[in-house]
């Protein structure tokens, strides 16, 4: 009887005990999310066909859609993109809205956002109308030339005072523009300016030889604000196997022709 009596004030005493650690654990799952949580990414992907548009259904589609689609698969795990247009996705990237963007790399992406891991290079190129012959960077100069509004192209050709540059809002007019004999040449990424004719029911055959005018890099820049800074590893991992498997260029080849390839 002494014996029950002294274990039962043992358990009772050990009742403060218990409660401690059950608080200790509740504190801990209301101050330290799952994993699940934590890694839960976000991707922002600028309004720019065939980069990033919304297919006849609504629903995102396009090179940058398709390519951040790939690494959620190859990570294991989903990523909610976001179609936004250019300006706003770079203030994604700086708040950390966004854990990453891809777009080209230059002096004014690094301060946007870490420039992470280069998934590949664009062509940047100049097409004439029918029968122009643009050979040289020198030939460019007597011609008038469509400019897409806060584009960024080529150094040379950015800085160059001396060429005579249309600004247009959007690739669509420069191309119309073209057509109707307005302006003699128009300058862009290979692969939008030949999404843009196939668009507007027109073929490459209608247009002079692509002049090849400078390759820009694409990245993967990564917010400096963002909460998942421990997933840039795994991510840029996930984007050198899908390199080597080829998965991104098979990916590009779809949004342009054989012909158009300059590498």
């Amino acid at each position: 009887m002494i014996r029950n009596r002294k274990s039962k004030k043992k358990f009772i005493g050990s009742r403060p005990l218990f409660r401690v650690v059950i608080s200790c654990l509740i504190a801990a799952c209301l101050f330290f999310p799952p994993l699940s949580s934590a890694v839960e990414l976000t991707a922002a992907i600028f309004e720019i066909a065939p980069w990033g548009y919304r297919d006849d259904n609504g629903k995102v589609a396009g090179i940058e859609y398709e390519i951040i689609s790939a690494i959620a698969k190859e990570l294991g795990q989903p990523i909610d993109i976001q179609l936004l247009p250019y300006n706003r996705m770079i203030r994604h990237l700086e708040t950390g809205a966004a854990d990453f963007a891809i777009f080209y790399r230059s002096e004014k992406s690094e301060k946007a956002g870490e420039p992470l891991v280069k998934w590949g290079d664009l062509d940047i190129i100049v097409i004439g109308r029918s029968g122009t012959d643009i050979k040289t960077y020198d030939d460019l100069k007597a011609l008038s030339i469509a400019v897409r509004l806060g584009g960024y192209f080529d150094p040379q050709f950015d800085s160059d005072t001396t060429l005579r540059k249309h600004m247009v809002d959007n690739y669509a007019d420069g191309i119309r523009m073209l057509k109707s004999g307005r302006i003699d040449a128009i300058v862009g990424t290979a692969a939008t300016l030949y999404w843009e004719l196939q668009k507007q029911g027109l073929v490459s055959q209608d247009f002079g030889r692509p002049f090849f005018l400078s390759t820009a890099a694409d990245w993967l820049h990564f917010s400096r604000k963002s909460a998942n800074q421990d997933a840039k590893k795994k991510i840029v991992q996930t984007v050198e196997t899908l390199i080597k498997r080829g998965e991104f260029a098979r990916i590009f080849a779809r949004y342009l022709p054989a012909e158009w390839h300059h590498h």
